[in-house]
């Protein structure tokens, strides 16, 4: 079987999966059922994926690859580094709730989260962080924002909108993405922000 097959045969696995978790909850998620709802024999869905968790785990990655790459085009962009930071908080907190039903399950239910309490060592949160980061010392460059530790304030920022993602998660009527976006991004670069003297 060709690579693309393979590809394409875990993407198709990866969907059902989303499908049942979304129709019929966590508990749903089955070898068994994966295989009906793709419509495979139960041993094709063990060719791919070892078991529950690593089908789990290989969801979630699929899931937050795309946010991670969507940050990524955002931070290299040629925006100014504060119009930078501001539509990483409005497109990182949009992209979540675009996807809420998905991600309500994927960060809180207890199999899964496992993948997202190593979120420190993973290459996503670097590759968000140390994007932020070069973000923060081009403004710094350019005299946008205040001489600061780049790296510390870009861990800061990339938690900032993980903890807003989460109180959005958790809340059962959140405000509107572009509020609680406006609220993280205007605190972040109005503190990065270099004070003119005269």
């Amino acid at each position: 079987m060709g690579r693309a097959w393979q590809d394409l045969k875990r993407e198709s696995i990866q969907q059902a999966v989303i499908r049942l978790m979304c129709r019929d909850g966590l508990k749903s998620v089955t070898m068994e059922r994966v295989a009906q709802e793709v419509g495979i024999a139960k041993g094709t869905v063990y060719l791919h994926y070892r078991d529950k968790q690593e089908l789990l785990d290989s969801v979630k990655d699929a899931a937050l690859t795309p946010m991670v790459e969507e940050m990524d085009r955002i931070l290299r962009g040629d925006a100014s580094p504060d119009r930078k930071l501001h539509e990483y908080s409005l497109r990182y907190l949009a992209y979540f709730e675009e996807r809420r039903d998905l991600f309500r399950i994927l960060l809180y239910e207890r199999e899964v989260t496992r993948v997202w309490g190593s979120r420190y060592q993973s290459d996503r949160y670097r590759r968000l962080a140390e994007g932020a980061s070069r973000v923060i010392r081009e403004g710094i460059r350019k005299e946008i924002f205040r001489d600061v530790d780049a790296p510390a304030a870009a861990a800061l920022f990339v938690e900032s909108n993980m903890a807003m993602m989460n109180q959005r998660m958790l809340s059962t009527r959140p405000n509107p993405v572009e509020e609680d976006a406006e609220l993280v991004s205007s605190i972040f670069i109005r503190g990065l922000k270099r004070k003119v003297t005269r």
